[in-house]
């Protein structure tokens, strides 16, 4: 299944910035401005026009009940609904906005072990969820950790966030061995937690934010080339702004659904910007042009379907953590994706059977890749997996064929 877009949460919007639950103090408060808040749905955070945070999850939800001041829990709320909300973050400002979406192929990074705690005695409120006694055996359980409930030795259900961390005296920021302490996970568990299970906490890398948003705009028109890439003509909607650059990573996004009940499906995830025109003329930039055209490497676009260009950040290396896991091998040599083998490709990490396969072929078709990430891209590797080919992999000096883009003059 492909990233689907189900709702987005804006914070600053709500009649009430928070509520406070007993035991666990403010929620925030945000308004569902577009889709449907589900409870469980995985989130970004952003704020303007950067994603800080990505891998969150929407585990608590409450809204104040009708002509009163309590507050009640619910596992959903529709178009214009005031909802409070626990994701593993206490920075939730005005502004701040939460991108809800669901995605069954690509998760989180749950590759080095930050923390593993032994579940002691499981407990459940209906108002929070389900929480957990917890005795830390290694490293620390941290607030807002991505965390994997195991048992028997295999991971139960999905990837969560901790939504609290309790000690006798009250809320902790991070919970070492020693005394057990409280684990809040409210109603992000697929698996209730039995006593016997593991906690494991999972180190994420240090960063400032995860992308740069663009803008997005509508496709009003598209002109198919014949070898693979599309000019589409489009807009800019209206009240936001976008300044798309030649070069830009892209995605494309199909609306499907009401305004009630809008969802946008990822169809095209890993594009790159070819080319730009405003009136016939090729640019180098749209910024300040609400009408213009757009050069992409697909075929697969429609009138109405929504183009956003991003920029990826980059993320910092994990540092190794000795008590949890044993120093990590000398990295091999620097494998050259432009002359190496299939067997060679297949050795990076994320590269599947089917992506050597297309990495083969889109080398013997274009003579080659510029750069790592231009590789990256061309093959559908995620932002995150394209961080991790950094320093496993190269680019030789190759001469590219010419793309062959048109401009439409609209």
């Amino acid at each position: 299944m492909t990233e689907v877009r189900v709702g987005l949460i804006e914070f600053g919007k709500a009649l009430n910035d928070s509520v406070t639950l007993p035991g666990l103090g403010e929620l925030p408060g945000g308004q569902v401005s577009a889709g449907r808040a589900v409870r469980g749905a995985r989130a970004r955070l952003r704020r303007g026009d950067h994603v800080l945070a990505d891998n969150l999850r929407l585990g608590i939800m409450v809204r104040k009940k009708f002509f009163s001041s309590d507050v009640e829990a619910v596992t959903d709320a529709g178009f214009l609904k005031d909802v409070f909300v626990a994701v593993g973050r206490r920075d939730l400002a005005k502004g701040d906005s939460l991108e809800l979406y669901t995605d069954d192929t690509v998760g989180p990074d749950t590759s080095r072990q930050d923390g593993v705690g032994a579940v002691l005695a499981p407990g459940f409120d209906q108002l929070t969820g389900f929480h957990a006694s917890v005795g830390v055996r290694e490293g620390v359980l941290r607030f807002g950790a991505l965390v994997s409930l195991v048992r028997g030795g295999r991971p139960a259900g999905e990837p969560m966030r901790v939504l609290g961390l309790f000690g006798p005296a009250g809320p902790l920021e991070e919970l070492p061995p020693g005394p057990p302490g409280t684990v809040l996970l409210g109603f992000q568990c697929e698996v209730p937690p039995l006593a016997g299970d593991a906690l494991v906490a999972f180190q994420e890398p240090a960063h400032d934010f995860l992308e740069r948003r663009e803008g997005s705009v509508v496709v009003h028109g598209v002109t198919d080339l014949g070898n693979g890439s599309v000019v589409a003509a489009v807009e800019v909607p209206e009240g936001r702004g976008a300044a798309f650059t030649t070069g830009s990573p892209a995605r494309v996004l199909r609306p499907i659904g009401t305004t009630f009940n809008e969802r946008s499906t990822v169809v095209s995830p890993n594009l790159r910007i070819l080319s730009l025109a405003r009136d016939g003329v090729a640019v180098r930039t749209s910024a300040g042009t609400r009408v213009f055209t757009i050069g992409l490497a697909t075929r697969d676009l429609r009138e109405n379907d929504l183009i956003e260009a991003y920029v990826p950040a980059a993320v910092a290396p994990l540092t190794p953590l000795a008590p949890l896991a044993p120093p990590p091998a000398p990295a091999p040599a620097a494998v050259d994706v432009n002359t190496a083998s299939g067997p060679e490709l297949a050795s990076l990490p994320g590269l599947s059977p089917s992506r050597v396969t297309t990495a083969l072929e889109l080398r013997q078709r274009q003579g080659g890749f510029p750069d790592v990430e231009a590789f990256g891209v061309a093959i559908g590797l995620q932002p995150h997996e394209i961080v991790r080919l950094r320093g496993r992999a190269t680019a030789g000096r190759v001469a590219l064929r010419e793309t062959g883009v048109r401009q439409l003059d609209i």
